[in-house]
C-alpha cells in the first residue's frame, strides 16, 4: 500500500510537490528521493518537527532549508 505526501519545500523560494511512496518509508528516504541533504533541512508534519528516521505518514509535509546555500 502506498501513501501520498503533499510536500511544501521552503528554500530560496517555495516549491510544492506531490509524492507517492510505499507505506513504511522513512522521512530520510523521502529526502533521498527528493535529492535533499538531510543535514540542511528541518522536516515538519503539521507544524511539528519529526525524527528523520520516523515513518512517513500520508498528508501535508513541510521541508524548510535551515542552512545557507552559499
Amino acid at each position: 500500500m502506498n501513501i501520498l505526501l503533499n510536500i511544501e519545500i521552503f528554500d530560496s523560494g517555495t516549491f510544492c510537490k506531490e509524492l507517492e511512496v510505499p507505506e513504511g518509508t522513512t522521512y530520510e528516504k523521502v529526502l533521498q528521493l527528493l535529492d535533499i541533504n538531510q543535514e540542511t533541512v528541518l522536516v515538519l508534519k503539521e507544524g511539528q518537527a519529526v525524527p528523520i528516521d520516523g515513518m512517513a505518514v500520508s498528508g501535508n509535509l513541510t521541508i524548510m532549508c535551515i542552512a545557507s546555500q552559499g
